[in-house]
């Protein structure tokens, strides 16, 4: 972890928390305070040293390397949690440097007499979920003594910890996933306000705070205890559900988890591991048995906690050339640590811990973030832009609520009985003007259909399904390259969007094309939003899955139709290996007179321009004016 923080400085990977001290404490005595406990925990006065290809932790002395800085920051009665997540966020979220600056810094925000927060800012390097507690303990501890005249002694030194080695457990659990068919891992269908493919890294944004209702925790507590399960399995049967409500079958769940021994738990950092779950939602499944099949899915967590992801990771790439850095095991991570509430107290002072602070980190697109106090169960949602909008992500969590409250009043009923099902739409229409006729299924999107669109007004693709019939036609226009809206339905009908097996999927999930008037499944993809307007993204056969990852042909089409100097492309995404790598990609363009015609230009272009987390293409022919031949 270190030398990839090393090689990648521009990353943020840290988060905060905050405490809010009402009294009369001075910001020398919170100073004393955390330099305390910095000097009981070495990695917290540690720096990054490159000595040649080598990477160490050098320590130093507390006053070498404490950064505590006190800031007058207005804020009423009240607003003062507000007040310091909205300045830090502003104004301390970016990269960490670990070779200029120790992994934790403090900040005393001071709000008027009597009322101060302080923010500690900590780099995941050296800090995890459950030493936020661990902290708070040790800093009240020593606040206390120094309230009472005494030095605050250091708790510790608290040496690294050693941890007993792994290897048999890391040959099982690469067993365990190369028996789990991970290239067949089908890609995750969410909801989406758009179908353009976002590029790279997107920042993270944290839904509001949702709370279960109190009889829903009753009953899921009664449920999972029927079960022989822990109230967290029944949590993630809910995720399971809600994922299932939006046509996934199968998938996988990061799950963080405490790895810290009897003689390590009051050690600062570096005691969670991330343990990836595969959950299976068999047909016709109830909310009660969706229980013990997660309870059973979970048993991977205590067979296999102690390895470390990073390493399962590396192991699976290096020597069985399976990468699931982008794809099965970075999507959905559903976190659920202890709340620890007695953390002792200081006479005369009042503290308010605000441990639920939003990550900077994005460890994965997707997490959910579940924590019980007493019998009140609540969370949040924090997602990548490049997944979810805000708006997709606001009806996810709203969904959970809703779906495990029907589920646990309802446990026997099949949850698909349960979901909201969005069977049909009404396709919206626009009137087109001079027509070009032609089936959806040969239409590629280039430039000289774009310039056509603009001169006749629009592009009339008729479409028709195999299965179904005539569904009616599309206006392409040229303002909207990366899709064909179906524009003119054939009259009467009602549209819907399904599984592969027929079952009703939500607004705003891709899945098969259908109406209300045939059950059967149709071959195309398509996508309703919000507005009830339909979507097409291709044929069935044009959709592929790789390592969890899901890639619409014509969406890779499309992006790559919109390069300049581009006439025509075909596209061959190709299939896994027989042994099990990743498909080779080909991709042939007819560039358009004067295009540059430089194979290693077009092959950066490509790849910037690619559908994230599927393989690059590995074939790339330019065909046109002027051809380059074969650039593989």
């Amino acid at each position: 972890m270190w030398l990839e923080q090393l090689l990648h400085p521009e990353s943020v990977n840290g988060g905060f928390f905050a405490v809010l001290l009402r009294g009369p404490v001075t910001a020398e005595e919170v100073r004393t305070a955390c330099a305390a406990v910095c000097a009981g925990h070495p990695q917290l006065r540690s720096l990054v040293v490159a000595d040649g290809p080598a990477v160490r932790m050098a320590v130093h002395p507390v006053e070498a390397v404490l950064r505590f800085a006190r800031v007058p920051l207005a804020a009423g009665p009240g607003q003062e949690r507000a007040a310091a997540r909205r300045w830090y966020r502003a104004e301390r979220t970016g990269p960490w440097d670990l070779t200029g600056a120790a992994p934790i810094a403090f900040w005393l925000l001071e709000h008027g007499p009597g009322r101060c927060t302080l923010v500690v800012g900590v780099h995941h390097i050296a800090f995890d979920g459950r030493s936020k507690f661990v902290f708070a303990r040790q800093f009240l501890a020593a606040l206390r003594r120094l309230r009472e005249g005494a030095a605050p002694a250091p708790d510790g030194p608290h040496p690294l910890p050693v941890h007993p080695p792994v290897d048999a457990e890391l040959a099982q659990v690469l067993e365990y996933w190369l028996n789990a068919d991970l290239p067949g891992l089908p890609g995750l269908s969410l909801p989406r306000d758009d179908l353009r493919t976002a590029q790279g890294a997107a920042p993270v944004h944290p839904t509001a705070r949702f709370d279960l209702p109190a009889e829903t925790g009753a009953r899921l507590r009664a449920l999972t205890r029927e079960s022989g399960a822990s109230l967290f399995t029944g949590l993630l049967a809910g995720v399971a559900a809600r994922l299932h409500e939006y046509g996934n079958e199968r998938f996988v769940l990061g799950i963080p988890v405490d790895t810290s021994l009897p003689g390590t738990r009051e050690h600062i950092g570096l005691q969670v591991n991330v343990v990836p779950c595969l959950v299976e939602v068999p047909p016709g499944v109830t909310f009660r048995q969706l229980i013990s099949v997660c309870r059973d899915a979970l048993e991977v967590v205590r067979r296999f906690r102690r390895v470390p992801f990073s390493w399962v990771l590396r192991e699976l790439r290096q020597r069985y050339g399976v990468d699931v850095t982008q794809g099965a095991f970075d999507r959905i991570g559903v976190s659920y640590p202890a709340v620890t509430t007695d953390l002792g107290d200081v006479p005369g002072v009042e503290t308010e811990w605000d441990f639920f602070a939003p990550n900077s980190t994005r460890s994965f697109e997707l997490i959910l973030q579940l924590r019980r106090e007493g019998e009140a169960v609540y969370g949040r949602l924090d997602f990548s832009t490049a997944v979810l909008s805000p708006a997709a992500a606001d009806s996810l969590v709203a969904g959970y609520t809703r779906l495990l409250t029907e589920a646990t009043a309802r446990p026997d009923l099949p949850l698909t009985a349960l979901m909201e099902s969005h069977l049909t739409a009404p396709a919206a229409g626009d009137q087109a003007c001079g027509a070009v006729g032609g089936p959806v299924e040969d239409f590629r999107p280039t430039r000289e259909m774009a310039a056509l669109s603009r001169t006749d007004g629009a592009l009339r693709l008729e479409l028709r399904d195999p299965v179904l019939g005539p569904l009616g036609s599309c206006a392409w226009h040229a303002d909207d390259p990366l899709g064909l809206w179906l524009t003119h339905p054939a009259p009467g009908l009602r549209f819907r969007v399904t599984t592969t097996e027929g079952r009703a999927l939500p607004r705003g999930v891709p899945g098969v094309l259908g109406h209300s008037g045939d059950p059967r499944p149709g071959r195309f993809r398509a996508w309703i939003d919000d507005r009830d307007r339909v979507r097409l993204l291709g044929t069935v056969e044009r959709t592929y899955d790789w390592v969890g990852r899901r890639v619409e042909s014509f969406e890779a089409v499309s992006a790559l139709a919109a390069l300049p100097g581009v006439r025509h492309v075909a596209l061959d995404l190709g299939r896994p290996t027989p042994s099990g790598g990743p498909p080779r990609p080909r991709v042939d363009l007819t560039l358009a007179p004067g295009a540059p015609t430089d194979p290693r230009a077009w092959r950066r272009l490509l790849r910037r321009s690619w559908p994230a987390g599927w393989p690059a293409p590995t074939e790339i022919v330019l065909h046109g004016p002027d051809p380059a031949g074969d650039m593989a």
